[in-house]
This record gives C-alpha cells, sequence and structure tokens, in this order.
C-alpha cells in the first residue's frame, strides 16, 4: 500500500499506535514523583464514654467523683453532649452511669466542691469547674497518694499509736524520781536509826 500511494504521488499519514478495537490508546494518569507518599486525611477523634473516662483518673473522694464529671461533660464528651455547668440531678445521672451508683445527697456534694474550690456557682442551682478543678483532673489525678480520708484515718492511727509511748516514758522518768526521794528518806532513816540505837545503848548502863 505504502508504493502504490508512493507511485501515485500520494502521502500517508504516519499510524500510530492504535487500542483496543481501533480505539485511541488510553492516556496513562501522571504519576507523582517517586518516594512520595499518599496522605490520607486524619481520623476524626473518638470521643470517650464517662465510665471509661472514671476508670481512667480512678477518683478517690466524692468532691473528685463531681469533678471528673464536670471536666468529661466539658472537654471529652462528643460535641452535642458537652456542658460547661451541672445541675445537682445532672451531677447524680452521671455519676450513676460512670459508677453504677449515685450520690447520697449530690448538692452536699457540689458545695463541698465550692467551699474546696473546685467548682464556682454559676446561677441557681448550676455549677462550673473552674481553673483548679481542671488542673486536679487534668494533673493530678488518677493520685498515686491515698485518698484524704485514708490520711486521716492513717493520722488517726499514728496519734494512737503515739499515746502509749508517751505513756512509756512517763513511767520510765517515775521510778527515776521515785529512787532519789526514797534515798534520800532511806538516808534520813537510817540516821534516825542510828540515833536511837545510840540513846538505847547509852540508856543500858543506867539500867543495869
Amino acid at each position: 500500500m505504502r508504493w502504490i500511494g508512493e507511485s501515485l504521488g500520494l502521502t500517508t499519514a504516519p499510524s500510530g499506535p492504535s487500542g483496543i478495537g481501533g480505539l485511541p490508546p488510553a492516556t496513562p494518569s501522571p504519576a507523582g514523583p517517586p518516594g512520595t507518599q499518599v496522605t490520607h486525611p486524619p481520623e476524626p477523634k473518638r470521643s470517650k464514654d464517662i465510665r471509661s473516662f472514671m476508670g481512667e483518673k480512678n477518683p478517690k473522694s466524692d468532691v473528685h467523683v463531681a469533678a471528673v464529671i464536670a471536666y468529661f461533660y466539658r472537654f471529652e464528651a462528643s460535641q452535642p453532649d458537652r456542658k460547661e455547668t451541672l445541675t445537682a440531678t445532672e451531677l447524680d445521672d452521671a455519676s450513676r452511669q460512670a459508677r453504677g451508683y449515685g450520690f447520697k445527697v449530690p448538692r452536699v456534694t457540689l458545695n463541698n466542691a465550692c467551699l474546696t474550690g473546685y467548682f464556682d456557682r454559676v446561677g441557681r442551682g448550676r455549677f462550673k469547674l473552674n481553673a483548679v478543678g481542671e488542673n486536679l483532673v487534668a494533673m493530678a489525678l488518677p493520685s498515686t497518694s491515698d485518698d484524704t480520708a485514708g490520711n486521716a484515718r492513717a493520722r488517726r492511727a499514728k496519734k494512737r499509736s503515739s499515746k502509749p509511748k508517751r505513756r512509756l516514758a512517763r513511767a520510765d522518768k517515775a521510778p527515776v524520781k521515785r529512787s532519789k526521794m526514797s534515798a534520800e528518806g532511806r538516808a534520813r532513816i537510817a540516821a534516825a536509826q542510828k540515833a536511837r540505837w545510840a540513846k538505847i545503848k547509852a540508856a543500858k548502863p543506867a539500867l543495869s
């Protein structure tokens, strides 16, 4: 075909590579430079549940439990469930979810937390965790030392154990004082006896 075309003075366009079924070949997608890694969008952060967060912080007192609950609902809960403040009822419900039981008097616990300096009153019946309470949960918990009640029990036990020691020390010192006094008394008694026997000896010749 090429020779016939050249003899007739016809030119034929160079035929390029054809695809399957006469279709043009697919254009390959441009590849990135060698050594590059494909980056994937970061996975969304999963929010913790209150039970696992309570186990992670492991508070030892009711006041600390209240601080952990308030911190969870302010920073760790899913966005629709977050709360800036808590009421006594909300605190008690959250405690039942986290620990399986509530507080005896949740409002008293919140009042004690305010006196401790972890909460502020922001409205009628509403309480908000302040910076001190946030630092407690974020930095101090879980605590490696004993809880406040445990420390109080230890102090009371130490006082009880120290009292017999003081009594024993007094008992040890008391005989020393008595021994000094008894020595002086014995000396006086001995002198009196000598004087008495001297009088008796002096009186015997006169009787005879």
